[in-house]
């Protein structure tokens, strides 16, 4: 089985040193920088809290809103259509991905591999066995509390 990297859901073990937290003006950045790139825009910036672990830029891109989520914890991003406590990753357009790889400060991860299955059964994981996500993008962009 393998094991989320350290800071995966954002919760820990208060016994253990807090995770690093992403910095949320390179996110900024590095999303309005890919809105110009592709001719876009964004349209606000959500900062993580205990709900959502996660940032999000709103952005549109043509005739396309979506949002770009970066991970509170991990240099990840992902691009998903977000509404009110719902997310479905999406890989989006291509000139949008390359935009959003280009500075080389986050990985940008794909839908497939957002939406590989994983065990959520792992009693050394109590957050993991207790929501019981179903793929590894649930596990990493989440609104557990």
């Amino acid at each position: 089985m393998t094991r989320p990297p350290r800071g995966a859901t954002g919760f820990r073990d208060h016994r253990t040193e807090p995770p690093q937290l992403t910095d949320p003006r390179l996110f900024a950045s590095v999303c309005y920088e890919a809105a110009r790139r592709v001719r876009g825009r964004v349209l606000e910036i959500r900062p993580p809290g205990v709900t959502p672990n996660f940032h999000t830029a709103i952005m549109t891109c043509g005739d396309l809103t979506v949002g770009v989520l970066g991970h509170m914890h991990l240099p990840l991003i992902a691009v998903a259509e977000v509404s009110a406590g719902d997310v479905v990753f999406i890989d989006g357009r291509d000139d949008l991905r390359e935009a959003l790889q280009a500075s080389g400060s986050f990985r940008l991860m794909t839908r497939s591999e957002l939406e590989t299955p994983i065990d959520s059964t792992d009693p050394s994981e109590p957050d993991i066995a207790y929501w019981k996500p179903a793929t590894l993008g649930e596990l990493l962009f989440n609104y557990w509390d």
